[in-house]
């Protein structure tokens, strides 16, 4: 039960948490977590808070940004959003710029709002996929760890309540609840390396 997975993963919260930023995207993950978070933060009395980070990325990047505006206020949710600049270089690829814009805006827009939780929707499926790429990178153990379920840094604690749970799972609850949500074209394009990964490499792994 993804509900009671959640809940427990909350647990590690300190009781007297007052409130919560969940990192909202509008995509499948972040917007399941957003469901599910609403009832546990009503019964805990926490404030629920969510973050978009416009990227500018894709065409689609505004309607995106419209999505969790209006997924928000029919929930009556604070929504915090940000547009960030993409640096480029050559030393970097496009994916780890936009990563590293995405959370240091999500660490400021949490510690504006004087929240000290951001909540994000990565699951074990992402972590598997994070742990080979860093493994194709030549990364040492401190790499191969990938993304904890818990960290304090930027001065906010980061929680990731579904790290255990398979993407499978989150699929089958959205169509069970009919979660509506917006489809990431870019997660298609084998150009990026995790997408790479998670089309050609990663089912072949399953089958053996």
């Amino acid at each position: 039960d993804l509900a009671a997975h959640v809940a427990r993963r909350l647990d590690c919260l300190a009781e007297d948490a007052p409130a919560l930023m969940l990192a909202l995207s509008g995509g499948r993950d972040s917007v399941v977590l957003l469901e599910l978070l609403r009832p546990l933060c009503a019964v805990r009395g926490i404030r629920l808070a969510a973050a978009h980070v416009h990227h500018g990325l894709s065409s689609h990047a505004d309607a995106w940004a419209a999505f969790c505006e209006a997924l928000c206020r029919r929930h009556a949710i604070a929504l915090a959003t940000v547009r960030v600049r993409v640096e480029r270089s050559a030393s970097t690829s496009i994916e780890a710029a936009a990563r590293d814009a995405r959370y240091r805006a999500l660490a400021s827009m949490a510690r504006d709002a004087g929240i000290a939780t951001v909540v994000l929707a990565q699951h074990a499926d992402d972590q598997a996929e994070t742990v080979l790429l860093q493994l194709v990178r030549g990364a040492g153990p401190r790499g191969l760890a990938a993304m904890p379920e818990r960290r304090i840094a930027d001065g906010v604690t980061w929680l990731r309540p579904l790290l255990a749970i398979p993407r499978a799972a989150i699929d089958a609850y959205a169509a069970a609840h009919s979660t509506a949500f917006v489809d990431d074209d870019s997660n298609a394009s084998r150009r990026f390396r995790r997408n790479a990964l998670r089309q050609d490499v990663i089912p072949a792994i399953r089958e053996i």
